[in-house]
């Protein structure tokens, strides 16, 4: 008797084994079936004078909704005093509490400046959301290496701006919750819809946590990009590729806009850039920048020359209620193409621009702008790099000037022009 009960046991401890062992079989069977082919996470920074076109964005968004191949969850912050979270369905709007997200996050109104937040949103919609690839969107106000997703409320009255120290920081854990979930170690497509955020030390800043960066080197229409095109791009195809939907965004951002600006701040552009080869292109513009020093010390007139009639985007203004101190961008592509030219009897110098056009002509996978009315094509290439401004010594602070003489070479001729300007 008692060997028969102990029969019986072992036949149910074996029995409960196989429905578990099954039970977790078809569980992470149910799990990939859930992956979907995409998730767009959109973090929408509008508190701030962009409040309404941030809303606008939301409608945008709405008109496309998700699929059953695509997920589309939405960040709002605005001027409202409450910040939204959304499961972005056609025609509809499921509400997120905050505090499903983080539970910390009892008072609704949050922080687009701090890195905590993009990451503890991104991060949930991440798990909560998996596919085989993920595009995260940031949409709001940028001023290049000085940072981006401006808040005029941060919590306690003051204004903060996500930093780019902040902004690999959030990528980087963000990345590590992409690898948990479907084994990749990059965001697929990292967008950045705000103004002068394609600049070479954005680039480098970020490289290591996403596959394709898409940005604009000038400032960008106010409504941003047409959230409802872009997205009803990849639920008409979700099978494309990273690269597919990058370059899809270019194109239904610049069809988009009507009409040829008169001046060269209000020339729209949007490019893509394969972030794998930055790192090449900013190994070979450091070593061109301390070329360059020692011949600017000698003998400055050509450099300055080809620096002169370079494309060259300007940021001097109130930025959600922060003053920009005056900066001026190089379209670097445009940069060393004039010197090959102005410089072509220097050897070194000609094979380090050429060297850099040619890389620049493969990371960049799409480039489009607007012309000037009644002029020739601009010659706009893609990526920016800090020139002059008012903000030197910050500068030495990121990535790109930490691990390049750059910042040295913007010194020097910032240093030449105070002599030429005393002699005059």
């Amino acid at each position: 008797m008692l060997h028969k009960k102990y029969c019986i046991i072992i036949l149910i401890s074996v029995l409960n084994f196989i429905f578990i062992l099954f039970s977790n079989v078809n569980a992470e069977s149910h799990k990939k079936e859930e992956f979907r082919e995409w998730t767009v996470i959109c973090y929408l920074a509008g508190d701030n004078f962009l409040d309404w076109f941030m809303k606008e964005n939301m409608k945008e968004l709405i008109k496309a909704g998700s699929s059953s191949s695509v997920n589309v969850i939405a960040f709002l912050d605005t001027t409202d005093n409450e910040t939204k979270v959304f499961e972005v369905n056609k025609d509809d709007l499921i509400r997120v509490p905050t505090r499903i997200v983080n539970y910390s996050w009892a008072e609704s109104e949050l922080n687009t400046g701090d890195p905590g937040t993009f990451i503890d949103y991104a991060s949930w919609a991440v798990r909560e959301y998996p596919a085989k690839k993920y595009s995260v969107i940031l949409g709001g106000y940028g001023e290049g290496w000085t940072g981006l997703m401006h808040d005029m409320n941060n919590g306690q009255g003051d204004i903060d701006v996500l930093s780019l120290n902040e902004l690999e920081y959030a990528l980087k854990a963000i990345s590590k919750e992409i690898y948990n979930i479907n084994g990749k170690e990059k965001i697929d497509v990292l967008g950045i819809d705000a103004c002068y955020m394609g600049m070479l030390e954005v680039m480098y800043q970020v490289k290591d946590y996403a596959d394709y960066l898409v940005s604009s080197e000038n400032e960008e229409a106010l409504d941003g990009w047409p959230y409802d095109k872009l997205i009803k791009t990849i639920i008409n195809n979700p099978e494309m590729d990273s690269s597919l939907f990058s370059t899809s965004i270019v194109d239904t951002y610049l069809d988009s806009v009507k009409g040829n600006p008169s001046k060269m701040s209000n020339v729209l552009t949007l490019s893509v850039v394969n972030l794998e080869l930055i790192g090449e292109v900013v190994k070979e513009v450091d070593a061109l920048s301390s070329l360059l020093i020692n011949i600017k010390r000698m003998n400055p007139r050509k450099i300055i020359f080809a620096e002169s009639i370079t494309n060259k985007f300007l940021i001097s203004a109130h930025i959600a209620g922060k003053y920009v101190p005056y900066t001026v961008l190089l379209d670097l592509d445009d940069f060393v193409t004039n010197l090959r030219v102005v410089m072509v009897k220097n050897k070194q110098v000609s094979a380090l621009a050429q060297r850099i056009s040619s890389l620049l002509s493969v990371a960049i996978t799409k480039e489009r702008h607007q012309s000037l009315k009644g002029k020739y094509d601009l010659g706009i290439g893609g990526v920016s790099l800090y020139f002059a401004g008012m903000d030197i010594k910050g500068y030495s602070d990121n990535n790109f000037s930490v691990d390049t003489h750059w910042d040295e070479y913007i010194s020097e001729t910032a240093s030449i022009g105070q002599k030429v300007f005393k002699k005059n």
